[in-house]
């Protein structure tokens, strides 16, 4: 007897966490977007129902999906880059169904889904970094919490890293003598390790946060902790951090604004895209072009003054 999709859906899943060992997050994106695709598309229970036309109407209905964002506004449909996003994680299910002869043709192969063109300027402005480090630096609290968000903001901005990776850094993964800083494979999206090196100011920071951190008795092995427990801080501390600091500072940003500014900025002084890919932790110079979009034609400048005849 045939399974149902839902139930297929649920076996890969845990393949999913057993064997391949993805990221909780990862596995997360998964459930809402499967979720999202059995609520709008009620008659697809089975294999045989995935065809080109349902997935066409899923398409379809998401795009005139209204929901409620925030506390009160309604909006409609989907930014082309989340749509792009949910048809590739349905189509790794769907793969999956292939790879065990359980769908003889995957119903996304006929199906090209609009690019998503990225005009929007994701980096911070040098005015809001500054307005940022001002809030950080007119509302210290006490010297642990002071020195923290120092360190916080100094990690992110030379940094570049997701806020998965930044959580999970552990006292092992500084090197003060080399000045660098290891994303573990397990703690990476891309599931590779990669060394940062790290900028000087990031290190003179960093001194003056642990010799804090230190005389507070702290033993947690993660580096970025809970100033109210002995322990690292959590996702919902983070968002807690990044909610209290915009409205602090007046600068409406979210965690990843801080991972476009480390690309650009690092275009912007002369990096090649090959390093920057790979500092940033990209598969493919693709997606370090996404992070790159902020970058503007007077940023040239220089460049193109520069040229002779």
């Amino acid at each position: 007897m045939e399974k149902n999709l839902q139930q297929l859906f649920d076996k890969y899943i845990n393949e999913c966490e057993s064997s391949r060992g993805l990221r909780p997050e990862t596995i997360k994106g998964y459930r809402a977007v499967f979720g999202h695709f059995s609520t709008m598309v009620p008659e697809a229970v089975s294999v045989k129902s995935l065809t080109v036309d349902s997935m066409n109407d899923f398409f379809a209905r998401i795009k005139k999906r209204t929901r409620i964002v925030g506390r009160d506004t309604i909006k409609t449909g989907l930014e082309d880059s989340t749509i792009k996003t949910y048809g590739n994680k349905l189509n790794a299910f769907f793969v999956w169904l292939m790879q065990r002869e359980l769908l003889l043709k995957n119903p996304l192969d006929n199906i090209r889904l609009k690019y998503p063109q990225y005009n929007d300027q994701r980096a911070l402005t040098q005015e809001e970094v500054n307005k940022i480090i001002s809030a950080v630096t007119l509302h210290p609290g006490i010297p642990l919490m002071f020195k923290r968000n120092t360190v916080m903001i100094s990690l992110l901005f030379f940094c570049g890293l997701r806020a998965g990776e930044f959580i999970a850094i552990q006292g092992r993964d500084i090197d003060m003598v080399k000045r660098t800083l290891t994303v573990r494979a397990e703690t990476s999206k891309s599931k590779r390790s990669r060394i940062i090196p790290m900028n000087l100011n990031l290190v003179r920071h960093l001194e003056e946060y642990i010799r804090e951190r230190n005389k507070c008795g702290y033993k947690t092995e993660y580096l970025i902790v809970s100033t109210s427990k002995d322990r690292g801080l959590t996702r919902h501390g983070l968002k807690h951090w990044v909610k209290r600091l915009v409205k602090l500072s007046g600068v409406k940003f979210h965690l990843h604004r801080f991972r476009h500014s480390f690309a650009c900025n690092l275009a912007k002084c002369g990096t090649p895209i090959l390093k920057i890919r790979d500092l940033m932790g990209h598969k493919s110079i693709r997606m370090t072009e996404v992070y790159l979009r902020s970058m503007m034609a007077e940023d040239a400048r220089e460049d193109i003054d520069r040229l002779t005849i």
